[in-house]
Formats: structure tokens, sequence, C-alpha cells
């Protein structure tokens, strides 16, 4: 017979070796226990457990969801840990059994959803009581109390009660008993058969695996360490968490930096790093202590020992994650099936990262390989691992190589193929060859059958388009009849490049609509006769206080997207004053996107009415959700609109009138992006850029930018922070552009 070595942290002894039991303790806690307050704890199936044998056991706390449309709680109980009788290393009040801390491989603590759910919550009790040998031990669940310190329309904050108040369930009675090393090897091999076969999609296999990868986690031994490491990538997150939590790294660490080549060995860039925890556990000294501040006092700021201790400890992970990624990008083309592609993703996550924090480093110098591992291997690559992969190395290299597998991506669709493979492609491939991209959008505009859809149209504009009025408007026509293809993206583009001439054509075709709702052919009508668009929004009377038409919502949500002009910017405004939240707040959003300065007098309007409003009754607000986002929409349409600048004394006025917690908060974050020096940020995102500007978030184009630039005060001064491809010379643009302007730059480009 063989023992199962015990685990740090807790354990349960003998009653010969028991410390004091802490019942009156427990009995004096669970008596003050708020009435009616249920917390429970049961074993699942209680019996007596082996060394090292899952214990399942059920939480049942009833709590509720924070919906956005009622008041949150006043009062909120938060899990605190486990209690044991008799205490270890935890499991007092001082210090009660948590789950060991992990860092980079997700969080799969089942005890954070207490107090948010009625039903019961499961769990596996050796993840917070691990390493319990032979001998019996009492348990019961702690928790909580905390309060409500702030709400918003999206949010609540809580803080806990000073001083603590507690409350405790029930006590469980857990008896361990002595495993066989057949036990043993039988829970090995049935748990890595569970985890191996076929992964079905029913919660009743996915519970099999969970419980299956929990138990291997719980046998701290080297064969489940092997078994762990084989059958991944299934189940990762618990399996590394339960790897990392080992009482023997420095064993743990030399099979997991043995095991990264190996053909079947799957190493994700979260294998990496639970394996570089392991061994900074296992080869570095103990952090220098902390000592947390009294109550109420602020943490006292790192000293300098402590900060050369985690420079060093970081040097070492990141070292450790280089070293291995070497001899990953090394072993890929022996690497097999999954292990193959996700070894590929790592080694790309690990250039995205380089190009995103670090784009004045050097590239790895096994790029070359592993790019031309991919190319190779592509066609063997897994279907869904194919899109993924090659949205990575497109999107990461940026490269031309990369456009004949984008393009074959593109040439491979069917009908009936999913759409998002070939969207994703053409994104990448406009990334690196707009003009290629642009003659696919208009190859496919031609086509009766096609992947595109009307989104993928913002990558053509009007003057790049080139199509005839003939073949947008015989693309129509065959979408329209029975069997036919995405009306709304023939609408779209036809509204988008059909040429001024096409307008007698296109009214006749507007015309013999049996739905009179059409906000894309519309769109067309804002672009080349306003004045025609201008009579349909106003074929009804503008009344604030009768139901809008149902076309009008349709308008003021998809017209915009496509064109904007004066006629649609009038009616919008108008509607800034109607009884329609929803309508005001799709008027409001509307309008910050795409509407002219002219829109900003009524937007600030409608803003000072709603204060007005709400002034005397502002606790109504804070429990009536639509009027608070729409308080927010206007808000953002004035303080964040394209089209004009809200300066620090917009956002003070805005402040002033703001009612509800959200309001408030979202123009604090804006007044604080207007501390000089302001900021310029740009990054990359799929088909272009992504730059902030102050605190104008989400500008998508080098023109946007240049027009939100020219909209600030000469003098003002930026810092500038670039995280793109061609970094260098995207940061000498935006000089030149704020040189310009008369706009400063006190930072240089780049990270």
């Amino acid at each position: 017979m063989r023992i199962l070595p015990a685990l740090l942290f807790l354990y349960c002894v003998r009653a010969a070796v028991a410390q004091p039991s802490p019942g009156p303790v427990w009995s004096d806690l669970r008596a003050k226990n708020p009435p009616g307050l249920e917390l429970s704890l049961r074993l699942t199936e209680p019996h007596s457990y082996r060394e090292g044998e899952l214990i399942r056991a059920q939480i049942a706390f009833p709590g509720r969801m924070f919906a956005p449309s009622q008041p949150p709680p006043q009062e909120h109980w938060q899990f605190a840990g486990f209690l044991l009788d008799p205490a270890g290393d935890c499991g007092s009040l001082a210090s009660p059994c948590h789950e060991p801390m992990t860092m980079g491989f997700g969080n799969t603590d089942p005890t954070q959803r207490l107090g948010e759910t009625s039903e019961p919550i499961a769990v596996s009790l050796n993840n917070y009581l691990p390493g319990m040998p032979p001998g019996r031990c009492r348990a019961a669940v702690l928790v909580r109390k905390l309060v409500l310190t702030n709400w918003g329309p999206m949010s609540a904050s809580y803080g806990y009660t000073d001083p603590p108040q507690y409350a405790v369930s029930n006590t469980v009675e857990i008896e361990v008993i002595a495993a066989t090393e057949a036990w043993v090897n039988q829970t090995i091999a049935s748990s890595a058969a569970n985890l191996k076969g076929p992964h079905l999609d029913t919660s009743d296999a996915y519970e099999q695996r969970r419980v299956a990868a929990e138990q291997l986690r719980s046998l701290d031994i080297p064969a489940a360490w092997s078994a762990s490491l084989a059958v991944l990538p299934s189940e990762e997150n618990t399996l590394l968490q339960g790897l990392a939590a080992t009482r023997e790294p420095a064993r743990v660490c030399g099979l997991m930096r043995a095991a990264v080549p190996a053909p079947s060995q799957a190493v994700s860039s979260y294998y990496l790093r639970a394996m570089a925890q392991i061994c900074a556990r296992a080869n570095l000294p103990l952090p220098p202590p902390y000592v947390p501040p009294p109550p109420g006092q602020k943490p006292p700021e790192p000293s300098a020992e402590q900060l050369q201790y985690w420079r060093r400890h970081r040097e070492y992970e990141e070292g450790l994650i280089g070293e291995a990624n070497a001899r990953l990008a090394a072993s890929v083309a022996r690497k097999q099936g999954e292990a193959k592609a996700i070894a590929l993703q790592n080694l790309m996550e690990r250039v995205e990262y380089m190009r995103l924090n670090e784009p004045r480093q050097a590239w790895p110098a096994w790029l070359p390989v592993v790019k031309a591992e991919f190319t190779k291997s592509y066609a063997q690559i897994d279907g869904l691992w194919q899109r993924r992969l090659l949205a990575l190395f497109a999107s990461t290299l940026r490269s031309p190589d990369m456009v004949p597998l984008l393009e074959s991506v593109l040439d491979a669709w069917k009908p009936g193929d999913y759409y998002e493979a070939a969207r994703e492609a053409l994104q990448n491939l406009y990334a690196i060859d707009p003009a290629r991209a642009q003659a696919r959008i208009v190859e496919q505009l031609a086509k009766s059958w096609t992947w595109l859809d009307s989104p993928q149209l913002d990558l053509l504009p009007a003057s790049d388009a080139h199509i005839a009025d003939d073949t947008l408007i015989e693309a129509l026509g065959v979408a329209q009849r029975a069997g036919g293809w995405n009306v709304q993206l023939r609408m779209t583009a036809l509204a988008k490049y059909a040429s001024p001439k096409a307008l007698p054509r296109i009214q006749a075709i507007y015309d013999s609509q049996q739905n009179s709702c059409q906000p894309e052919l519309m769109a067309y009508f804002v672009r080349v006769d306003p004045a025609f668009a201008d009579r349909v929004f106003h074929s009804h009377p503008w009344d604030m206080h009768a139901a809008p038409p149902r076309c009008t919502a349709r308008y003021f949500e998809r017209t915009p997207q496509i064109a904007m002009g004066p006629a649609l910017e009038r009616y919008l405004t108008a509607y800034l004053m109607h009884g329609d939240v929803h309508l005001k707040k799709i008027a409001a959003q509307s309008l910050g996107r795409f509407g002219s300065p002219a829109a900003l007098g009524p937007l600030w309007d409608a803003f000072r009415y709603f204060h007005d409003y709400w002034k005397a009754k502002p606790a109504e607000v804070d429990q009536n959700s639509e009027g608070a986002f729409l308080e927010l929409e206007l808000r953002n349409a004035i303080a964040r609109g394209r089209h004009w600048l809200a300066t620090q004394t917009d956002l003070r006025t805005i402040q002033s009138l703001c009612i509800t917690q959200h309001c408030l908060s979202e123009t604090q974050q804006d007044l604080q992006a207007w501390q000089p020096p302001m900021r310029i940020e740009v990054s990359n995102q799929p088909g272009g850029i992504r730059a902030q500007v102050a605190q104008y978030y989400w500008i998508e184009s080098m023109p946007a930018l240049e027009e939100k630039l020219g909209q600030f005060p000469k003098g003002t001064q930026f810092t500038l922070r670039v995280y793109v491809d061609d970094a260098d010379g995207i940061a000498v643009r935006i000089r030149k552009i704020a040189a310009a302007r008369g706009l400063t730059i006190v930072s240089p480009g780049g990270k």
C-alpha cells in the first residue's frame, strides 16, 4: 500500500494530535448570523474519502444579480474563505482558507459567484483545503458583509463594514483514509481518458471534464503531473492552476521545461506563463515581507528592496519564457496536429506582443522559420485553426507574402459557408494591400451570391469604387427577386456609389417598394437630392408628443452611417425633444458620430432640459435606467462628438449639469484627459488604426485624427505614443499635422 504525500497549505490531523477545537468561536459567530440568512455547506456524496480523492460539495447562499433597472441591495455578502477544525496554516477566522493565487491563465474559482445566484454552487474542497492526510476534520464556509458605497446606471460599488461582520455556515465532517496505489493509478487513467476523449458539447459532458481535471489537479504526484500535461489543452486553466499550486515546484518546473519540444505537447502562452511561475517559486528566494497598513490607511509605497526583487523576478520569468519559445520554434516542424496549431499561435502571440509593446525591439531570430512552417503546413491545419491562425499571422506581420493565403480564403468561399472567415480575410488583406482588397469588394458587388455585407463597404470610399450605375441597379434587382441575396447590402451600395445621373431610376425604385421604410435608399437622397429627402422626413407632423412613425427610428439609426446632410440632421435634432426616450438616445448617438457643428446647440439644449427636469428628483433618475442612459448618451455626444471640440470649460459645465453618478464619473475621466500635456495614442486595429486624442476615443482613420487635432487651439501640448507598424513614419506624419496647426508634441513617438 502506498500513501499519497501530503500537500502544503492546510491539513487535517488525527485526533491524537489535534489542536484545541475552535468550536465555541464558530458557534459564537453563527449565533450572530442575521435572521433569514441562509448559508449552508453540504458534501455532494458523503463517504470516507481516499487521500487525494476529489471532495465535491455544494454551497447554498441565495442571492440576486444586480439589474440596472432596479436599485442594488444596500448590503452584500462575499465569500471570505473556509474555516477548518483543526486549523493549520489557514482555516482560522484571522486566516481563512482560499484557493491558492495563480496569475496569467484564468480564474476558475466558483465562490466568486456567491450571492449572485439562487442556485447552489458546486466546489471541490481540495482546491481550498489541499493535502489532507488520513484523519478527520470539520469545515465551514465564512462570508463577510459589504455595504453599498456607490451606484451608477452600469455598476455598483461595495465596501467592507468596519468593524468586520461575518456569517458562518453549518459544519461538515470530513474523513480521509489512506489511498492504495491501484486506486491512484486507476483514477489517473480514467480522468485522463475522459479529458482525451471526444469533447461533446453538452452540459453533462462539460461537467464530467471539469470534475476529471479537478481530480487530476488534486493528485499532486508525478504521474498526475504527466497526465495533466498529456491531455492539454483540455481544461487548461484548471490543470495549470493545479500544477502552479504544487508542493514540488522544482520537479514540475523540470518536467514542463523538458516537455516543450515534445511533438504531441500543447504549449500555449498560458503553459509558458504557468511554467515560469512554477520555476520562479522553485528557484528564487521568497519576496521581501509585506506589512499591510492599519485599517483605513493608504498602503505604503514599495521599498527599493521590493522593487528590485520584483524586477529580477520579472526578468527571470521573461528570460525563461524567451528561452522556451526559442526551443518551441525550433521544434514546431515536428509538432503534431493541434499541438502544432497551438505552438504557432503561441509564437505569433509573442511577436504580436512585441510589435505592440516593444516596437523598437528586434523581432525574434526564429520568426522566419515559424512563418515558413505556417505557410508550408497551412493546408493540413484544421479549418477552425486555419482561420484563427491566418488572421493572427496576417494582422501581426502585415506581410505581402500573406496575400496568397488570404486570397485563397476568399476564393474558396461558397454559399452555405460561414461568412466570418472571408470577412476577416478581407480586413487583413486591406491592411496589407488596400487596392487589392477594394478590387475584391467591387468584384463581390457584381455577384449574385456573396459573403460581403454592408459594414465591409466602409473599406471602399466612393472615390475609389468606380462602379457603373447599371451594375448596382441590376444587382439590387436580382437581390429583390425570389431567393435573392442581401437586399440591404445592395441598397447600401446603391446609396454610397450610384451617381447623380441615376436619380430618376433610383426615384422609381424607391416609389416601387412595397415597404415605405427604406433607410439605405434614403441615404442616396440625403447625398444627391436633399430636397426630396426633406420632403420624406416632413411627410408627417413633427409632433413631439405623438408616437413617431415606424420609419423614424430606422432613419435615425441606419441612414447617417451611409450619408449625413442638413435635411437628416434637422430631423434628428428636432426629435431630441421627443417624449420617446429610446428615439432620443438614437438621435444623440448619431449626431455625436456624424452631426455637423450645427448639431451641438440642440444637443446642449436637450442636455440642459434633462437636467432641469430631473434636478429636483435625482433619486428617481438613479432608479430609472432608461433616463440615466439617455443622460449619458447626450453627455457623450457633446463631450466626445466627432466634428467639434468639447473644451475643459465645456466639460466643467457638463459636470455641473450631471444628475447621475455615471455621467459624473465619465466627465471626471474626460477632465482628467485634459490635464496638460494631453495625450495622443495610436494603435492597430483590423483594417486601419485606432487613435485617442484627449477624451476622444475610437478615432478610426488618419483623416479623422487630422480633423480632431485641427479642432484644438494653437499652443496645445500633447504627448505622443504610437503602437503600430511603421511607428516612426506615423509619428513623423502626426508631428507634421500638429506643427501645421500650431500644436506641440512634447515627447518622441513610439513607446
